[in-house]
């Protein structure tokens, strides 16, 4: 049996839950609302829409049936809004004898008129969604950290009530700092709320804590683990500093032990260190969802290798309507699952023979004696066995020979010196290709180069001739990508690998150019509470990560093009990123001049004699 404060905090979730399909209800128009008073206050009294006398007074039954006929008006997408008044907070509760489901003649009902209807209303509370294993997991790790660290609600209540308190939550658990934002966010367990996060790693300015959106809302700065690596302690410092001295609170989270930084920890003031997943969490879940049933499967649960699952597994196990000897089944497998899968990455760390699920057949990996005879890359992070590597689809192209100054065949080079129309482009791959000259023959440095350039323009102004033109003419290889071709990764982290993969690639090539293209695709970073957040935002850091120094990236020129680029992380444009943005507009009269003369080459003067003798024959 679950602890008592697992057991409060589980009920006021799912009070909680009850409120806001009560609320959604009002807003369909399955309740009615009727303001009455009562020894001189006003309250809100709410009856049902619809015809009771179909109610029998057995509340399991009822239940049933409010959800067969008007399960639409219960159910909507999942929101962020979340009102600050409450109306039912006055409404009459359940009778106990009603609550027992022992029914009631139909002949009594006029006598219980409005216990009866507070009866409906109750019903319909109780026949909405439950509340959603993702947010009672969380809760329950939550309560253990409190448990464990001995602090009071109490105290914890009155620290929320402070401005700019510090709280540190360290639980083992894969998947839990994601799971403790949408709890805080997406229900009102946490007092003083509602709340929205804003991350370290994406706020820079003061002007952050005047964001709404259509309500006001208590913003808190969130610090996750792989954020807070990410950045220095000079410029945590001045995130945290930033948020206390507007009051906002600040939440740090690690699913990692450890994972919580010391100077955020030494300044805190709660620190909760939670258990993992144990064998004690799954029974508690279980029998928030199942009831007394729990007890009867003890065995089965035992046989379950908790600390093998993640939160995510058990959303996918436990759900409601589920028969339990189903999801303890499953939870099992499941558990077995990742601790195979566990067991291979390791036997794959000491031996490169396993094939890589996703490939073919026929991209079988190099076994470490072939990984071994292969030349050492330039930097550390190229030493990883490439045999590990999936493609990228990245396409290597090389540098087309310069054609002699007599123009051979009468038709320029396609080089950035020939090019017309593309302005300030056409200047800074000039500069670019003196200083390359000079960093090869030692007399400058890579980091006192301008390497990174943000093309843009509508589609047709020629971005990708410009990355071949600019290839040509500094003889150096291209490495020609996309944000789409990122995103052909069947999931998050192969994503990621391909981005790495692609710097990786380039790296070994250098110096070259590595060109992206659709470089808005990569989108911008938005806050913890939008449907998707995470899996953008791990996107556009990870390319802030490649882009920013943090990976060693000498000899590479990075061009990113792209249609929209108001629509690309301001982020990824500021210094030593994308830092350098030149707009390639369409062409003039001019430039469509020396656009055609640098494709037809020696035929122009043809063109021009046929065009000339023509005119004076007519």
């Amino acid at each position: 049996m679950m602890d008592r404060l697992a057991a409060f905090l589980i009920r006021r979730l799912q009070h909680l839950n009850r409120r806001e399909v009560r609320r959604l209800a009002l807003r369909n128009g399955l309740l009615t609302p009727k303001i009455i008073e009562i020894e001189g206050h006003l309250v809100a009294r709410y009856a049902p829409t619809f015809d009771p006398s179909h109610l029998t007074g057995d509340a399991e039954r009822d239940v049933r049936w409010i959800r067969t006929r008007f399960a639409a008006f219960l159910t909507e997408p999942p929101t962020n809004r979340r009102d600050h008044v409450d109306p039912f907070a006055s409404a009459p509760a359940l009778p106990a004898y009603l609550r027992r489901g022992s029914g009631v003649a139909p002949a009594d009902r006029h006598v219980l008129r409005d216990e009866w209807l507070a009866y409906a209303v109750w019903l319909v509370g109780e026949a909405g969604a439950a509340v959603s294993v993702k947010h009672l997991a969380p809760t329950l790790l939550l309560a253990g950290a409190i448990r464990e660290a001995g602090v009071s609600l109490r105290m914890a209540v009155d620290l929320l009530r402070q401005p700019a308190p510090i709280i540190s939550v360290e639980i083992s658990v894969d998947g839990f700092e994601r799971a403790l934002l949408q709890l805080v966010e997406e229900t009102a367990l946490v007092p003083f709320g509602p709340y929205v996060g804003m991350t370290a790693e994406f706020m820079e300015g003061d002007e952050i804590w005047a964001w709404k959106e259509s309500e006001v809302k208590r913003v808190f700065l969130h610090v996750l683990s792989r954020d807070d690596a990410r950045l220095n302690r000079p410029a945590m410092r001045r995130r945290l500093v930033s948020a206390l001295a507007h009051g906002s609170p600040v939440l740090a989270i690690a699913e990692t032990e450890g994972g919580v930084s010391d100077q955020i920890d030494i300044v805190s003031d709660i620190r909760l260190t939670g258990r993992g997943m144990d064998r004690r969490l799954i029974t508690d879940l279980l029998e928030v969802v199942y009831g007394e049933a729990v007890s009867d499967h003890a065995n089965g649960i035992s046989q379950i290798d908790t600390a093998a699952l993640t939160l995510g597994d058990l959303g996918l196990a436990i759900r409601q309507g589920r028969a339990i000897e189903t999801t303890i089944e499953a939870l099992t497998r499941l558990a077995a699952r990742n601790r195979d899968e566990e067991n291979d990455d390791e036997r794959s760390d000491g031996s490169s023979t396993r094939r890589i699920v996703s490939q073919t057949p026929s991209q079988k990996t190099r076994t470490d004696e072939e990984a071994s005879k292969s030349a050492p890359s330039k930097s550390g992070t190229d030493r990883k066995d490439r045999s590990k590597r999936k493609p990228t689809g990245a396409e290597v192209v090389k540098p087309q020979p310069l054609a002699p100054e007599d123009g051979g065949d009468g038709k320029p080079s396609l080089i950035v010196e020939t090019l017309s129309g593309y302005g300030g482009a056409r200047d800074w791959a000039l500069g670019l290709k003196g200083d390359l000259a000079d960093y090869l023959a030692g007399d400058l440095d890579w980091s006192e180069m301008s390497t990174k350039l943000l093309l843009s323009g509508p589609p047709g102004t020629g971005k990708t001739t410009f990355a071949r033109a600019l290839c040509n003419s500094l003889q150096i290889p291209l490495v020609v990508t996309s944000v789409s071709t990122w995103l052909q990764g069947e999931y998050l982290h192969a994503v990621l690998d391909r981005m790495a993969d692609t710097f990786a690639e380039a790296r070994a090539q250098a110096p070259c150019i590595l060109f992206i293209d659709e470089i808005d695709g990569i989108g911008t970073r938005v806050s913890a509470s939008r449907q998707y957040a995470d899996y953008w935002n791990a996107c556009v850091n990870k390319l802030l990560e490649l882009l920013d120094g943090a990976v060693k990236s000498e000899g590479v020129i990075v061009v990113g093009a792209t249609n929209r680029p108001h629509e690309i992380d301001e982020a990824i444009r500021r210094s030593g990123r994308l830092e350098t943005h030149i707009e390639i507009p369409r062409p003039d009269i001019p430039a469509l001049a020396g656009i055609i003369a640098h494709h037809l080459g020696a035929d122009i003067g043809h063109i021009a004699a046929n065009a000339e003798h023509e005119g004076t024959t007519s």
